[in-house]
């Protein structure tokens, strides 16, 4: 039996998947959370779990990572895009995202995930916070100095059946996309910005205009909603004997940030690399590298090449699962393009602190 207590400092996605795992292994877990609880830095917002960048199903992936899928979600098949007064349905034979609820509340996947911690014996010491140095896994969220975008929104109540919609348009999101969720009576609107953030209230202002002149939406009870965006990652997996693991080692999905996979993912691997005494960055590094690579491709096309309105003629007209899961792991015209989209990543985005391997 382990003796050895691991220390783990941030309660969120990543710590908690990770001190799940070691708990399991019989090893002794403390975790240290500076928030007053799980999920704290969020409020109810509705985010998608995506389900294409990996072949099997994520709510599968989770259980074979020792997770249990006590959270409420709701599987989306369809969504809707609008670019330039246009609106597209995309449609899928199976789930491509499936719809949770991040915060404190009950049934949110933050909460989730916290119980099932605690329910293995591990203590998680909220409100308090110790020295990185006196850590075994660093969890502690976004990179705030790398800091490259912001998202303004609202989350309410409505009678509007469960729908998805994304917008693509520079006058609702520059550099980014907004989108609305609703899910059983439940809605979330939003606007996410990249690069400069300055006009980020007209841009919700707009977006919210676009989405009640397409749909009849009644809106209840209000409640403001935001976060940041960090796609300056400097991917930093490893310390001395510390491991970094979720948005603190720098994984998030550059194009459109999808992060919640990513965080449960390294948090998973980080346990695993405890558990069988395995090269962490060895083992992160393999499962993340064409991921990442295809992520900095996938932002140059976004905001360069291609621009948000014709990536969604692309997807309109070819996408499919299979199509996207290319997209999000270093296809061939990616590889071509890798190292032109590096360097204006790089130089746009200010990321002089950019940490790639091979790169």
């Amino acid at each position: 039996m382990p003796k050895k207590t691991i220390k783990i400092l941030g309660a969120g996605l990543s710590g908690l998947t990770a001190g799940i795992n070691l708990a399991k292994a019989g090893y002794t877990v403390e975790i240290y959370e500076k928030r007053a609880d799980s999920g704290a830095r969020f409020h109810g917002d509705l985010q998608g779990l995506e389900n294409w960048s990996e072949k099997v199903d994520v709510l599968d992936d989770l259980r074979t990572m020792n997770i249990d899928v006590s959270f409420d979600y709701t599987p989306f098949s369809e969504f809707f895009g609008i670019d330039g007064g246009k609106t597209r349905p995309f449609k899928f034979y199976e789930a491509i995202f499936y719809v949770v609820k991040r915060g404190s509340m009950e049934g949110s996947i933050d909460q989730s995930l916290k119980n099932q911690t605690l329910k293995l014996g591990v203590k998680i010491k909220y409100n308090q916070t110790v020295s990185p140095t006196d850590v075994d896994i660093v969890a502690t969220g976004p990179i705030t100095k790398a800091v490259v975008g912001a998202a303004k929104g609202i989350v309410f109540e409505t009678t509007h059946l469960d729908i998805a919609i994304g917008i693509a348009d520079t006058s609702v999101a520059n550099g980014g996309y907004a989108y609305l969720l609703i899910t059983k009576g439940y809605g979330c609107l939003f606007s996410a910005v990249c690069g400069d953030l300055s006009n980020i209230n007209d841009c919700f202002d707009e977006t919210k205009k676009i989405i009640t002149k397409t749909l009849s939406l009644d809106i209840k009870n209000p409640r403001n909603v935001g976060g940041v965006a960090c796609f300056a990652t400097h991917n930093k997996y490893r310390e001395g004997e510390k491991l970094f693991v979720g948005e603190a080692a720098g994984l998030q999905d550059l194009l459109f940030g999808f992060g919640m996979r990513h965080a449960i993912k390294s948090g998973y691997i980080a346990a695993q690399s405890i558990i069988k005494n395995q090269n962490y960055e060895k083992n992160i590094e393999k499962y993340f590298f064409k991921k990442r690579r295809a992520g900095i491709v996938n932002r140059y096309l976004w905001e360069k090449t291609l621009n948000s309105r014709t990536y969604f003629f692309l997807f309109h007209n070819l996408l499919s699962k299979k199509f996207l899961f290319s997209f999000y792991n270093f296809n061939l015209i990616q590889r071509m393009l890798y190292p032109l989209a590096l360097k204006y990543v790089k130089n746009t985005h200010s990321l002089q602190d950019l940490q790639l391997k091979n790169s």
